[in-house]
């Protein structure tokens, strides 16, 4: 008999001195994993080691596999719990990250990626895979072309490392909701099903039917203003799944399965909801691929892919000239005025805020400006070429 597999996804918010209530939440998610059903856990957002090595002391003997995905300055922030052994793990970390300058975003230093562990559950083998995509923060969303590569590049390592797994599964937090153009390549590329979609079997009166994940009404952490604009909020945090063809998933629940507030406190788990998908496998013999009459249908995803990324490297020229311009004024400007600056603490104050701003303008149009410009066009030849070897 298949085992269920029960999947659960959570954004921890768990940035050391920042995160609100961040040592009572973690030690509330751990209590609650303890006494759920789940066999595997995707953890996003836990920044601090120690808090990673409690939950997994905790869980030790029910979750007793574990992994965290190092990378970065800060870490990446992922981690997974299993029931079953881990049989191989690697990290793909993205060449577009955000910014270095943004330091109160972050997402930079943390070394952003997907992460993989592939588990051995009896005689099947599951490819998990756990992600934390870039997030919009502003309206302008001036990271959207990082977001599209950073989900292209996911979305083809799926697909490139699916086999032999029997089940695939992404689950995190992907910063993009379903319609959006991150999301359909998530889902297109690597034939990945939302659960949202499908019909669910079972109606386990714990877990709630799914709604937004992020500036949800019932949030205690969510922007009162945002929320009462629409209190569902955004479906963000997903749990996507294939299987192959041999394969038969029926979705015997799927939805938020935490209450809205930590017991006997008056917030909540997280800033964001958690999610919760448990799958039936069953043995079949027919042929349960996705049908390619969606072709069409990716190949304006890609098209509109492309057209970001090329709006995205217009945007990084101009910024290239701007801070070059900039950078060089100073620089004309201090050399220019060697000799006339008075003796005085605040001269030299200011000549050390002009020099610390010249340097900074010359590093971003220069070597900063490259990185991104050629990470920018590494992801947009991968999507011309994805084009151009369907027309061929």
């Amino acid at each position: 008999m298949e085992p269920n597999l029960n999947i659960f996804t959570l954004n921890c918010w768990g940035i050391p001195f920042v995160s609100k209530n961040r040592k009572e939440r973690i030690e509330a998610i751990t209590k609650y994993l303890l006494s759920s059903s789940h066999n595997i856990v995707c953890l996003q957002e836990v920044w601090s080691e120690q808090d990673y090595l409690f939950i997994k002391e905790n869980l030790k003997l029910k979750l007793p596999y574990s992994h965290y995905f190092y990378s970065g300055v800060l870490g990446s922030g992922l981690c997974l719990f299993s029931q079953w052994a881990i049989q191989d793990v690697f990290f793909h970390q993205w060449p577009l990250n955000g910014y270095i300058h943004k330091i109160h975003h972050g997402d930079w230093f943390g070394g952003k990626g997907v992460g993989l562990c592939r588990i051995k559950c009896e005689n099947r083998l599951i490819n998990v895979y756990c992600t934390h995509l870039h997030a919009e923060y502003h309206e302008d969303d001036m990271y959207l072309a990082h977001r599209v590569l950073q989900a292209y590049s996911t979305a083809e390592f799926v697909k490139l490392t699916t086999y032999p797994a029997d089940v695939s599964i992404l689950a995190g937090d992907l910063n993009t909701g379903p319609g959006d153009l991150s999301f359909r390549i998530l889902t297109q590329l690597p034939q990945l099903l939302d659960p949202f979609d499908l019909k669910c079997e079972g109606s386990n009166p714990a877990v709630r039917r799914p709604t937004g994940t992020s500036d949800n009404a019932n949030n205690s952490y969510s922007d009162p203003i945002v929320s009462k604009a629409a209190p569902e909020g955004k479906r963000i945090d997903h749990i996507l799944f294939h299987v192959n063809s041999n394969l038969e998933a029926s979705v015997v629940n799927f939805g938020n399965p935490l209450e809205d507030r930590v017991p006997d406190q008056p917030f909540s788990y997280s800033d964001h909801n958690a999610v919760m998908l448990e799958l039936r496998l069953s043995q079949t013999n027919e042929k349960c691929r996705r049908e390619s009459s969606k072709d069409d249908i990716f190949d304006v995803t890609i098209a509109q892919a492309i057209k970001v990324c090329r709006e995205a490297t217009d945007t990084i020229t101009k910024s290239r000239k701007l801070f070059l311009t900039a950078g060089g004024i100073l620089f004309m400007l201090l050399l220019g005025t060697v000799g006339f600056w008075p003796s005085s603490l605040f001269s030299d104050v200011i000549k050390i805020i002009m020099t610390g701003l010249c340097f900074y303008y010359l590093l971003m149009g220069t070597l900063w400006n490259r990185m991104e410009m050629n990470s920018l066009k590494a992801g947009l030849i991968a999507l011309e070429n994805f084009t151009r070897s369907k027309i061929s």
